[in-house]
């Protein structure tokens, strides 16, 4: 029974995406539907649903400057720089101090 779910799911998405691209095509204004439960979204579909929700916003050109910078840099320091980050001394959260600072 779940293969007939998991293709009935599929199926529908297929649909759809084939309705979005008709209604894009004959100039309507496109509503994207939320991802469907037990299927993996396709990324630049999700990010265009939480974008139509006002969850995310497109980054600044500061923020893809940082980005393109980060992406240029060799795996080996990536990696150097997320093992330092995975073992930060333990401390208090940053949120913990805002609240406490409050008063």
């Amino acid at each position: 029974m779940e293969a007939v779910e998991r293709e009935l799911l599929e199926i529908r998405t297929r649909l759809d995406r084939l309705e979005q691209r008709v209604r894009q095509l004959a100039g309507e204004e496109v509503e994207i539907s939320p991802p469907t439960p037990g299927i993996p979204p396709d990324p630049q579909r999700l990010l265009a649903w939480l974008r139509a929700q006002g969850l995310i916003r497109e980054p600044t050109p500061e923020e893809r400057r940082l980005a393109a910078e980060w992406d240029a840099l060799p795996e080996e320091v990536k990696e150097a720089i997320q093992r330092e980050l995975d073992h930060l001394p333990p401390g208090p959260m940053a949120s913990d101090i805002i609240i406490e600072n409050r008063w």
